[in-house]
């Protein structure tokens, strides 16, 4: 299974693309900004999980650049 992830502007063309998926008979979804974030920091944590420690201003510069 891949991943699509579109931004868009307004709530209509965010409409647009779930009707468009629907007929197409895939699943979307709306995420919310917490959501998205929330999936951000999973992947950053996945990706480090073997490291043992991290400092701080390492972590903090790692979630700006998320954004």
């Amino acid at each position: 299974m891949s991943t699509v992830v579109i931004n868009v502007d307004d709530r209509s063309s965010a409409k647009l693309f779930l009707d468009l998926a629907k007929k197409m008979h895939l699943k979307a979804r709306i995420l919310t900004e917490g959501q998205k974030e929330s999936l951000a920091l999973r992947s950053i944590m996945e990706e480090r999980a073997g490291e043992t420690t991290l400092p701080v201003q390492t972590a903090l510069d790692i979630l700006r650049k998320v954004k």
